[in-house]
């Protein structure tokens, strides 16, 4: 296995705990650039009175990929009531703003999970992608497109994925905290290592020996690392 891929498996193993309450279910790492990846579903959430799978491997990513780039981080571990991209006011949402303001952070990446059967690798959910006044990163969605030239046509909003939901993560960043993001459903298939035992799907007995083709997760890497790299050049 790749050494990347390693260590991700390893963080998702070790780290995270998908199905542990905690009211402590977040942490944060501490960057060198004005980015900040933000991983709100990395664990089980409740959702109007049910709880929601988590999106398997979403911090994992986002550590390793601060890690590679020097961007901040703040991911769930463990098993919350608290769903930041579905709930107006969460403590997530305090360190977020926080983290905004003090660090001067000029763009939040937010990632999730999309289901493998979706027939996209990617989707990013930046609100409007035709109106700049209401897109969530109207200044860098070029540059996003450029990062992901020949990867997948087209990458904003699909079906019906936008962020624009005035709760969510990157609707909270544009709106309330002034600061440029976007959403990221990526799918499983360039996502998931390797699905743990607890998760979810296994539990379910739905693909428990899902794992992604190594190729496909790395070339996911890739590009979000190299659009990390070139928004923190243009910021």
């Amino acid at each position: 296995m790749d050494p990347i891929l390693r260590d991700i498996r390893e963080i998702e193993f070790s780290w995270i705990d998908y199905n542990t309450q905690n009211d402590d279910y977040f942490s944060m790492i501490g960057g060198e650039i004005p980015l900040l990846l933000s991983a709100p579903h990395g664990a089980k959430h409740l959702r109007d009175d049910a709880w929601k799978e988590e999106d398997e491997y979403t911090s994992s990513l986002a550590i390793k990929l601060g890690e590679l780039t020097g961007a901040f981080v703040i991911y769930v571990k463990n098993k919350t009531q608290e769903d930041s991209n579905h709930l107006f006011t969460t403590k997530y949402k305090v360190a977020i703003k926080k983290l905004l303001e003090e660090k001067e952070i000029k763009f939040l990446a937010d990632l999730h999970g999309a289901d493998e059967v979706r027939n996209y690798k990617v989707n990013i959910g930046i609100i409007d992608k035709n109106d700049m006044k209401k897109c969530s990163c109207p200044t860098l969605k070029p540059i996003i497109e450029e990062c992901f030239k020949g990867f997948q046509e087209p990458l904003f909003n699909l079906d019906l994925f936008t962020a624009g939901p005035p709760r969510t993560v990157t609707s909270f960043a544009k709106n309330v905290c002034r600061v440029e993001a976007a959403q990221f459903e990526i799918n499983g298939r360039n996502r998931i290592v390797e699905r743990k035992p607890d998760s979810a799907r296994a539990r379910k007995g739905a693909g428990a020996n899902f794992k992604a083709e190594e190729a496909d997760v790395l070339e996911m890497i890739r590009r979000l690392e190299k659009m990390i790299i070139k928004i923190t050049q243009n910021s």
